[in-house]
């Protein structure tokens, strides 16, 4: 174990190695210490007066000069110090960092990141919204920190196969500025085209934006296109490229309607299970795409609202303005149920397009027992078809007989029939009989029996099976039944066994 180097204003995370320090001015190096800062290299660019957290692509770049500092040989075996100023909103960027490296790179938990911020003193400044108004609503290290480790358990965040080129790239404005959240979700701010060429699907007048948006999306499977916001486009260009477009258009600062996230979801779940992506925008593609995509990602996964707000603004910063922090707030225990009580609809909605909305779980059942009646109706009018057209069977019976074939035997009812007094049918189930009147059936005439057996049967009540079988067998074939003088019935012709008084004329 590294032996405990004391620094002042600074803050151990592993003994003798790593530390977290602020200074209001330049620290210089010593035979045991080495100091390193990023704040004039890497910049948050704020909207308004957000300050952070710094996203991801900082955060891969300060690894590598962590790294490059950490696996220097002069280095080894001296403390490493990342400071920052003394500034209250630049120490709070440059903790969070250093936490998300060591949770993302390091393969700390969130518990053994925080500890070392606990009570310090003064303690770090909460991130605010990239609005306009006063700050109401703020997220803490912790919420960031709680919200890319949940991320990375989850598969949605993977450092190791960051492009950090590529996300560089994208988020610039003349490249189309998205960010890909999630290995579903891309958010982007609103392609624009000339109020002249909206009502043409060519796309020669397109700006380089709109052109790397399309190419992008064609090439990474990206299935559906969610518009929040007024029409800047026409959709055709999406359409042209076989992606599906919807509009689900509520105003700008605004939360949406219940509604608007069922169907949402609900087509967001409908395209991740085809294997596809989902990209949402509106005019920014900030807050209503934060909130609707926040709602997705809360109702999947079960992250809080603010672990939601920190992960969104950790890939994409400014995600989530104003009232909608709020709102995803209020509603994440709600969309967190929502797993557990509705489910994805079995009735496509033209207003996504003809996917499937989530529903009330009564809904779902009312819908699965509608197609189940409708899926029996169809199969009703083919066999009715197929047994009036190509059999003599009277209608119905074939029915019966199949789903007889198809039950499981034995049943318990209608039971095991068997012979009782007057030609009538006895039904046996259990110990309570339930007789059911036929008709006089002919091939029962060809049977003998003596007058002292149908005593015994009107005394006894019912015949046994075996018997029962045994007489069909002894009786001759295909011959009629006479009657004797005696009043006894006799079979006709030679050969027959004498049973039970028979007589053999």
């Amino acid at each position: 174990m590294r032996k405990r180097v004391h620094i002042d204003n600074a803050i151990e995370f592993l003994r003798g190695r790593v530390y977290l320090g602020s200074y209001d001015h330049t620290p210089q190096d010593t035979d045991e210490i080495v100091f390193f800062t990023v704040e004039d290299i890497l910049f948050y660019n704020r909207f308004h007066l957000d300050f952070g957290p710094l996203h991801i692509g900082h955060l891969y770049r300060f690894a590598v000069i962590f790294h490059e500092i950490l696996n220097d040989p002069e280095n080894s075996g001296k403390a490493v110090v990342f400071y920052s100023s003394t500034s209250t909103r630049q120490r709070a960027n440059a903790a969070c960092m250093l936490c998300c490296y060591m949770l993302l790179v390091q393969g700390w938990t969130p518990h053994q990141v925080l500890q070392p911020l606990a009570q310090v003193d003064p303690p770090f400044m909460p991130f605010r919204d990239a609005g306009y108004s006063n700050a109401d609503f703020e997220i803490t290290i912790q919420d960031v920190v709680f919200g890319v480790w949940r991320a990375k358990e989850k598969g949605l965040v993977n450092l190791n196969a960051f492009d950090l080129e590529s996300y560089e790239k994208y988020e610039r404005v003349e490249n189309g500025d998205f960010n890909v959240l999630t290995p579903d979700f891309i958010a982007f701010a609103s392609p624009e085209e000339d109020l002249q060429h909206r009502t043409t699907s060519s796309k020669s007048h397109l700006n380089s934006s709109f052109r790397s948006v399309l190419k992008f999306f064609s090439e990474n499977n990206v299935q559906l296109v969610v518009r929040l916001n007024s029409h800047l486009y026409n959709k055709k260009h999406f359409e042209d490229l076989g992606i599906e477009h919807v509009d689900l258009i509520f105003e700008d600062g605004s939360c949406p309607d219940m509604s608007i996230v069922h169907n949402f979801v609900g087509a967001a779940e409908t395209i991740i299970r085809q294997g596809g992506k989902i990209a949402v925008h509106c005019k920014a593609g900030l807050g209503r795409t934060g909130c609707l995509i926040g709602a997705h990602l809360i109702y999947t996964h079960g992250l809080t609202a603010n672990e939601c707000i920190g992960l969104l603004r950790f890939i994409r910063p400014g995600m989530v303005v104003g009232p909608q922090q709020h709102w995803l707030y209020l509603n994440q225990h709600t969309f967190r149920e929502w797993k557990y009580t509705m489910k994805l609809g079995l009735k496509p909605s033209d207003v996504i397009g003809d996917l499937y909305p989530l529903v009330s779980a009564e809904e779902y059942r009312r819908q699965k027992k509608a197609r189940k009646s409708s899926k029996k109706n169809i199969e009703y009018n083919v066999s009715d078809y197929t047994v009036e057209d190509h059999t003599v069977t009277p209608p119905g019976s074939v029915q019966r007989e199949l789903k007889q074939a198809k039950d499981a035997v034995p049943q318990s009812s209608p039971g095991q029939p068997r012979k009782g007094e007057n030609g009538s049918n006895r039904v046996e189930t259990g110990r309570q009989s339930r007789v059911q009147p036929v008709g006089n059936n002919s091939d029962d005439e060809s049977m003998q029996v003596d007058s002292s057996q149908g005593s015994a049967n009107r005394r006894g009540g019912l015949t046994s099976l075996e018997d029962d079988v045994v007489l069909r067998q002894l009786s001759p074939k295909n011959k009629r039944a006479v009657s004797s003088g005696n009043g006894r019935r006799s079979a006709s012709g030679a050969g027959v066994r004498k049973v039970s008084g028979t007589v053999k004329r």
